[in-house]
C-alpha cells in the first residue's frame, strides 16, 4: 500500500501534468491548475468540460494541500487513493486525448450496390443496424439507411396501389431515396473520440461517422460510429469522482 506522502506526491504531479498540458495546448503559462482549467473551460475544451465537476473537487483539494499542507505540525489534507487515480486518469486524457479508433465499431459490415435488399434487411434485423456503408470495388459508394428504405417502401406501395409486389430489389435502387443530408462524415482513426461524439450529438441529421485510413471517402474503411454509440463512448472516456 502506498504511503500517504506517495499519494500526495502523485496527486500534485498529476495536477502539474494537467496544468502543463493545457499550457502547451493554449500557449499559456498558467500559475496553477485552477487557472488552467478556467481558461480551458472558456475555450470549450471538451475534456475539461466533461470533467468539470470532479475537477472542481480535485482542484480544491490540490489548493488545500499546496497552500495549507502543514497545520500545527500535522498534515492538514491528504488525497484518498481514488482521488489520486481520478486525477491521474484525467491527466492522461488531457495529455493524450482518447482516439476514436479505440471505441469505434471495427470492421463493420458493408454491402454492395448490387447486393439484394434482403441481405441488407437481414443485417438490419439481426444486428440492429440503422445504416450500412455501401462499397463498390473497395470504394465508398453511399450509405444505406433505414430512412431511405422507408421512403423506398412508401413509394413502392404507392406505385402498386397499396400492395408490395417487388422482386429482386437491389440496394442501388433503395439508396436512390437517400436525402443529401444523410451522408456520413469521414475521420481518421486518430481523431479525438470527444470530437466525433460532439459531431454526432450536434448535427441532428448526421447518421454516422465512417473511420477511414485517410479520413476521407477514398480511404480504406476501418470502422463506424453512430449517434447510438455516443452514450456508451462518453461513459468510457469520462472519469468520475467522487464515486
Amino acid at each position: 500500500m502506498a504511503a500517504n506522502s506517495d499519494y500526495a506526491d502523485r496527486f500534485l504531479n498529476a495536477a502539474e501534468d494537467i496544468k502543463e498540458s493545457l499550457g502547451r495546448r493554449y500557449g499559456q503559462d498558467f500559475k496553477g491548475l485552477g487557472e488552467a482549467c478556467k481558461h480551458a473551460l472558456g475555450k470549450n475544451d471538451r475534456i475539461i468540460l466533461r470533467h468539470k465537476r470532479p475537477l472542481k473537487v480535485l482542484v480544491d483539494l490540490r489548493n488545500v494541500m499546496q497552500h495549507s499542507h502543514i497545520l500545527a505540525g500535522e498534515v492538514l489534507a491528504n488525497p484518498r487513493r481514488d482521488a489520486v487515480l481520478a486525477l491521474e486518469e484525467i491527466a492522461q486524457k488531457v495529455k493524450n486525448p482518447p482516439q476514436i479508433r479505440t471505441y469505434m465499431i471495427k470492421n463493420p459490415d458493408v454491402v454492395a450496390p448490387a447486393d439484394s435488399l434482403a441481405k441488407a434487411a437481414e443485417l438490419v434485423i439481426e444486428k440492429g443496424y440503422s445504416q450500412l456503408p455501401v462499397y463498390y470495388q473497395g470504394k465508398y459508394h453511399a450509405l444505406f439507411t433505414t430512412n431511405a428504405l422507408a421512403r423506398w417502401l412508401s413509394e413502392a406501395v404507392r406505385r402498386e396501389k397499396g400492395h408490395l409486389i417487388e422482386e429482386n430489389i437491389t440496394i442501388s435502387e433503395v439508396i436512390k431515396f437517400a436525402e443529401h443530408y444523410e451522408q456520413p462524415k469521414f475521420v481518421k482513426p486518430i481523431e479525438s473520440a470527444d470530437k466525433v461524439c460532439a459531431l454526432l450529438s450536434s448535427e441532428e441529421l448526421l447518421p454516422a461517422v465512417l473511420v477511414t485510413t485517410d479520413g476521407r471517402s477514398t480511404g480504406e474503411l476501418q470502422g463506424i460510429v453512430t449517434r447510438f454509440d455516443v452514450p456508451a463512448i462518453l461513459r468510457k472516456i469520462t472519469t468520475t469522482f467522487p464515486s
